[in-house]
C-alpha cells in the first residue's frame, strides 16, 4: 500500500520539506532532479549565511552538484534566490493554514499563530533574507507584498464569514488585517531577525513558551477582529490577563 505524501503544513522547517519531497517524490528526469537539488542547496545556504555571503559554489556544494551545472538552470544567484524565496513564501502560507475543525475562530487564530511562531523560528535565516532583500531589491519586495496580500485577504474572508450580517465593510476588515499583520512583521524582526535584547528578555518573562506567545497574540487578534475572547478556553497567564484587561478598556473603565 502506498504511503500518503505528507502535506507541507506538517512541516515547520522549509529545508526539511524540500529534502523530504526530493526523497519521496522524485522527478521523472535527471534534469528535474538536479534543478530541485540546486534549489534545495540555495535554501540551505540562504538559511545559514544569507544572500550577500552566498556564492554559487556554496549552492553547488550544498546540493552535491558540479559548479558548472548551475548555469544550465539559473543565470546567477539572484535568479535562484528569487525562485526559491517565492516558493518558500507560498509554502509558508500553506504551513500556517491550520484551522481546527469545530473549535471556533479563537482556536483557529491561536493555532495559526502557534504555527507562525514555529515557522518563524525554524526559518529565521530565510525570513532575514526576505526582509533584507525586500529593502534592497524591488522584485523581492514585490514577492513579500504579494504573499502578505494573499494572507490578509484570506483573514478578511474568514472574519466576514464568521461574523453575523452587518459586519464592517470588507475593506475595513482588510485594513485591520494589514495593521495586525504589520505588528507580526515587527515582532519577527525584533524577536528573530535582529533580536532586540529588551523584547527578548520581556518575552522570556511574560510568554516564554511558543504556546504562551501564541495565546497572547491570539487574544490581541481576536479582540480586534471579533470582540471578547470566549470563556472557558485554556490560555496562558499573560493571555488571560490581557483578555481581562481589554474589555475594561473597551467599556471606558480605566485600568487600576
Amino acid at each position: 500500500m502506498a504511503v500518503p505524501v505528507r502535506e507541507v503544513n506538517s512541516f515547520v522547517r522549509y529545508a526539511d520539506y524540500l529534502e523530504y519531497m526530493i526523497e519521496v517524490a522524485p522527478k521523472r528526469t535527471k534534469g528535474e532532479r538536479t534543478k530541485d537539488m540546486l534549489k534545495f542547496g540555495a535554501i540551505k545556504v540562504l538559511d545559514e549565511v544569507g544572500y550577500h555571503a552566498m556564492r554559487v559554489s556554496d549552492i553547488c556544494e550544498a546540493a552535491g552538484v558540479a559548479a558548472a551545472t548551475f548555469y544550465l538552470y539559473f543565470e546567477n544567484k539572484e535568479q535562484v534566490t528569487r525562485v526559491v524565496l517565492a516558493e518558500y513564501l507560498d509554502a509558508a502560507m500553506k504551513m500556517m493554514a491550520v484551522r481546527p475543525e469545530g473549535k471556533g475562530a479563537f482556536a483557529a487564530i491561536r493555532a495559526s499563530h502557534l504555527k507562525w511562531i514555529e515557522v518563524m523560528y525554524a526559518n529565521a535565516g530565510l525570513m532575514r533574507c526576505i526582509l533584507q532583500l525586500g529593502d534592497e531589491v524591488e522584485d523581492f519586495r514585490d514577492l513579500a507584498h504579494a504573499a502578505n496580500k494573499a494572507w490578509y485577504e484570506r483573514i478578511a474572508q474568514s472574519v466576514i464569514r464568521d461574523h453575523p450580517a452587518g459586519v464592517a465593510p470588507r475593506d475595513v476588515v482588510l485594513l485591520s488585517a494589514y495593521a495586525l499583520g504589520g505588528m507580526m512583521d515587527e515582532l519577527a524582526r525584533k524577536l528573530v531577525i535582529h533580536p532586540d535584547p529588551a523584547l527578548v528578555e520581556l518575552k522570556g518573562r511574560v510568554a516564554p513558551a511558543n504556546a504562551d506567545l501564541a495565546d497572547f497574540l491570539a487574544v490581541l487578534w481576536y479582540q480586534a477582529l471579533y470582540g471578547r475572547v470566549p470563556e472557558g478556553g485554556q490560555i496562558g497567564a499573560a493571555a488571560a490577563s490581557l483578555s481581562a484587561l481589554l474589555p475594561q478598556a473597551n467599556s471606558g473603565t480605566p485600568p487600576r
